[in-house]
């Protein structure tokens, strides 16, 4: 059984969610996935209207592939000079406004949960996440059992987690 072109843009649409994950998976930035979902949706809408096509999400995983493979030629042609990769790499490793500001809101929460937990817990927290010592390292430093750290660093981590969800669901 043939399928149109325009059947293929419907199950394009469908699968729009594994295609982004399978390409995802593949090239390791979301910029590059989506310019290649892009790349595949203008290449589709390129297609004969006549050409008939008789497994629409095997013609899809094929075209994305191959997309995939043309893209990392194109790169490896492309590395002999290193520009474009130094390119690439600077814009999948940006941070954008969205995720800044939503990094931002969550380093305010965590600071606000941190001021309420009591010194020592908060101690803790701090010595570990942010000094990355061990628990046993932490252990020696306050004369404490290791037992003892792990239970209380983890005490600290649920009661700094229930004070920032008690802050989202309160709005305060």
């Amino acid at each position: 059984m043939s399928i149109s072109k325009l059947h293929v843009l419907q199950v394009f649409q469908k699968e729009y969610q594994n295609l982004f994950k399978f390409i995802k998976y593949k090239v390791k930035c979301p910029d590059l996935t989506s310019d290649l979902l892009q790349d595949l949706y203008l290449k589709l809408h390129s297609v004969p209207e006549k050409k008939k096509i008789n497994n629409p999400k095997g013609y899809l995983n094929t075209a994305a592939r191959n997309l995939i493979i043309d893209n990392s030629r194109k790169s490896y042609q492309i590395l002999e000079t290193g520009q474009e990769e130094q390119i690439n790499l600077a814009i999948c490793n940006q941070v954008s406004p969205e995720q800044r500001v939503i990094d931002q809101n969550m380093v305010e929460q965590l600071g606000l949960a941190l001021s309420q937990l009591p010194k020592e817990k908060r101690d803790l927290l701090t010595l570990s996440r942010v000094y990355g010592w061990t628990n046993q390292q932490i252990a020696k430093h306050k004369n404490k059992s290791l037992s003892w750290v792990e239970k209380n660093l983890a005490l600290s981590l649920i009661m700094c987690s229930d004070i920032a969800q008690e802050k989202n669901t309160h709005g305060k």
